[in-house]
């Protein structure tokens, strides 16, 4: 599982969906949160650790144009550890270590190699927020 310190920097609200922005290694993070039974008071300005699957990420190389798809993460990748159906990518945002698990096909069409720079790529509802455990 992918974990990202971030600081909540906009809150938007409409019924039970919650568009929550927030800043992560100098980047621009947006979630879309369903509220469940009880729903969080978010503030901004609010440290809170973004998390996400490896299985979640796509990644991009030599990305252009405009997609829906609004966390675009620069990274580079720093391992590949191929197996015959998955491959799995290690990479580096600002220094920070994050995962994802792509099919080997794609990192063999990608042409991945150690020391590319990527795009990882997460739709808003595939992230979350850590649930304090305190």
């Amino acid at each position: 599982m992918n974990r990202l310190p971030a600081i909540l920097s906009a809150i938007e609200q409409e019924g039970a969906i919650t568009l929550l922005e927030a800043q992560t290694f100098g980047q621009t993070v947006s979630l879309t949160l369903l509220a469940g039974r009880t729903q969080p008071v978010w503030q901004i300005g609010q440290a809170i650790t973004l998390v996400f699957k490896d299985t979640e990420v796509s990644l991009a190389k030599n990305l252009q144009g405009q997609l829906s798809l609004r966390n675009r993460l620069p990274v580079n990748v720093l391992a590949l550890a191929r197996g015959k159906v998955l491959t799995r990518v290690t990479m580096a945002l600002a220094g920070h270590t994050l995962y994802a698990v792509i099919t080997t096909r794609a990192a063999d069409h990608l042409a991945l190699q150690i020391g590319d720079q990527v795009e990882a790529l997460i739709k808003a509802n595939e992230m979350a927020i850590l649930e304090d455990p305190t």
